[in-house]
């Protein structure tokens, strides 16, 4: 039968003091005296009691979790900015908190859900839906939008040049002379729309032909099949919204013996994975982001509100194209 947690309780009668003096002796606070201490932390050891962190910052109100809410468990792309988020919390004493929604919004329920935890702040990589902003005027729990931007005011933003990263994209094509382009987009997250519109423009500059959408989350497949169904406006390039759809794209077009189209991706998810089949994608300094994204989250949690934060953070197209 499995022991029950050890509680502050516990300790306190085994060493014969109160709970608070326990719990001050455990927090190192100076009103406790050396022997007493270390009497405690024996106590504790031979226990092998934990602290409930939780129930720590309940009292005190300082908590130090921060949830981080993403939309798409697969994509690598979201493991290699957790990373670096957690290891940037982790250096300012913060832990994390993960949350997986099959939504595309920040929504009430997931707001609900950092304040039934006892939250210090939020990391959104999905934008805030209006509910949300209306609640964010009576809590104290700061959201930051992470790779997406916003116009709500009370609410920071940290992402790349999404628009000139479909730029970059689209003068790479028109350098190796490709003259029907598809932008193969997800939803309609701010970000996807910014990256068509770079792209767009930068195509029609050039005098190009304006590129086709598809969105890989609305009959993907069937439409992907369709753009070959007429040899006249089969595409020769494909400019994916992630690298994770261009990897799809290519698997695609193997798949149906088509070598000679060109496909770019979007994150550079290369630069910290090792896929044998390299990709050339847009790109920008992940670490730097996360780094920044921390500390103004945690400004806002220590030292409240202040000028809205609304970064955007350059980008670069790495590597060539695949032939």
């Amino acid at each position: 039968m499995k022991k029950s947690r050890v509680t502050i309780r516990d300790v306190a009668r085994v060493a014969r003091v109160t709970p608070q003096t326990v719990s001050r002796a455990i927090r190192n606070a100076p009103e406790v005296s050396a022997e007493t201490r270390e009497k405690v932390l024996k106590v504790a050891a031979e226990l092998n009691y934990v602290k409930n962190n939780s129930a720590s910052s309940l009292r005190c109100g300082n908590s130090k979790l921060i949830v981080i809410v993403y939309d798409h468990l697969v994509n690598i792309y979201f493991s290699i900015m957790i990373d670096y988020l957690q290891t940037c919390f982790r250096e300012q004493n913060y832990s994390i908190l993960m949350l997986s929604v099959t939504k595309h919004q920040l929504d009430r329920s997931d707001y609900e859900f950092a304040l039934s935890h006892n939250v210090a702040g939020i990391v959104s990589f999905l934008e805030p839906d209006k509910e949300v902003t209306e609640m964010l005027d009576n809590f104290a729990i700061p959201v930051l939008l992470f790779g997406r931007r916003t116009d709500i005011k009370s609410v920071d933003y940290i992402c790349m040049d999404d628009e000139e990263g479909g730029r970059l994209a689209a003068r790479r094509f028109v350098e190796k002379g490709c003259t029907s382009s598809v932008y193969v987009s997800v939803g309609t997250a701010s970000c996807a729309y910014d990256r068509f519109m770079g792209f767009k423009k930068e195509l029609e500059s050039a005098g190009a032909k304006t590129p086709r959408i598809l969105d890989s989350m609305d009959c993907f497949e069937e439409n992907f099949s369709a753009l070959f169904e007429n040899s006249e406006t089969v595409p020769d390039s494909f400019f994916c919204f992630s690298d994770m759809v261009a990897f799809d794209v290519i698997y695609r077009l193997e798949k149906m013996g088509i070598k000679n189209a060109q496909v770019i991706g979007f994150d550079d998810i290369q630069k910290e994975v090792r896929i044998p089949k390299r990709l050339i994608s847009v790109g920008t300094d992940k670490r730097a982001m996360a780094q920044r994204a921390v500390n103004v989250l945690v400004s806002r949690i220590e030292e409240g509100r202040g000028p809205r934060v609304s970064d955007m953070f350059g980008v670069y197209l790495n590597g060539d194209i695949l032939s």
